[in-house]
């Protein structure tokens, strides 16, 4: 089982709020100094090229900073590491490298997430974890777990895929990038059965079909896709739905596997052996 290394930097933030508020620093710089510094070489240690697209945005809201940070100031870091430590032994990882998981605060301005998807955004880099968390949304402590089993089996999978396979078998396909991810959804929704998330919302069947096959006939959708494009009657995380709901066929299809034998399963074969094929 991976040890893992809790890390908020919600510690450093009143000190952000004071060079701002106090010393007159720029926002840009004075977040670089304290909010990023500190932890950026610890949390992208692994990744084999730069990944300072990660990076946790500034955040220029201080008054609401001031309240997320009052808020979370409350918050059972100890509970919510043991709850780490038990989604990792549903789908061990073979490794002696312990993840680093990172809590960031996330800008309360960023309303899709705060109503869409309970202030709370994950990444994996590279098999250490961050997750921006917004404490003024909704629900918000709820859905830090969830999120993190999202980002963990990304971080096994990607451990098996590209470590232990060298890649093989892989065509970096967007098809590819909704399986990955609607693999990260279910095993996060079996360990979280009562959290339904938005961007995961099934379609009924013919909107479901009528999606289906644009993608398969219209590759210039790919891109817009997993995230959806209103303005191009893309629906709002379509990628993520369909992902899921690929995943879900394969595995009902398939009653006998469990979440650690698909880790063994290339991402096409879960495709072909789907209806989707």
């Amino acid at each position: 089982m991976r040890t893992i290394k809790l890390v908020s930097a919600f510690e450093k933030a009143n000190d952000y709020i004071k060079a701002v508020e106090e010393s007159n620093e720029d926002i840009q710089k004075a977040w670089h100094k304290y909010m990023i510094e500190p932890f950026w070489t610890e949390i992208s240690k692994w990744a084999p090229h730069n990944i300072d697209f990660m990076k946790p945005a500034p955040i220029k809201n201080i008054d609401a900073l001031k309240e997320q940070i009052k808020i979370f100031s409350s918050f059972p870091i100890e509970e919510l590491h043991s709850e780490f430590v038990k989604i990792t032994s549903m789908i061990p990882q073979d490794d002696d490298d312990p993840i680093l998981v990172a809590l960031f605060p996330l800008c309360d301005d960023e309303n899709i997430v705060k109503e869409r998807q309970n202030g709370i955004v994950g990444a994996c880099a590279f098999g250490n974890i961050i997750i921006n968390i917004n404490p003024l949304a909704h629900d918000y402590s709820n859905w830090i777990p969830y999120v993190f089993a999202h980002e963990y089996h990304h971080s096994v999978l990607g451990h098996n895929l590209y470590v232990l396979r060298g890649g093989k078998g892989l065509s970096g396909s967007f098809y590819e990038n909704m399986i990955i991810e609607g693999q990260a959804d279910l095993f996060a929704e079996s360990l979280f059965y009562d959290l339904i998330p938005k961007w995961n919302r099934p379609f009924d069947n013919e909107t479901e079909e009528k999606l289906w096959k644009r993608l398969k006939n219209d590759p210039s959708t790919h891109n817009a896709s997993m995230f959806g494009d209103e303005a191009k009657n893309l629906p709002w995380c379509m990628g993520y739905s369909l992902g899921r709901a690929i995943v879900d066929d394969y595995m009902r299809k398939h009653p006998s596997t469990s979440f650690s034998d698909l880790l063994n399963v290339l991402p096409v074969d879960i495709l072909n052996g789907s209806r989707f094929k």
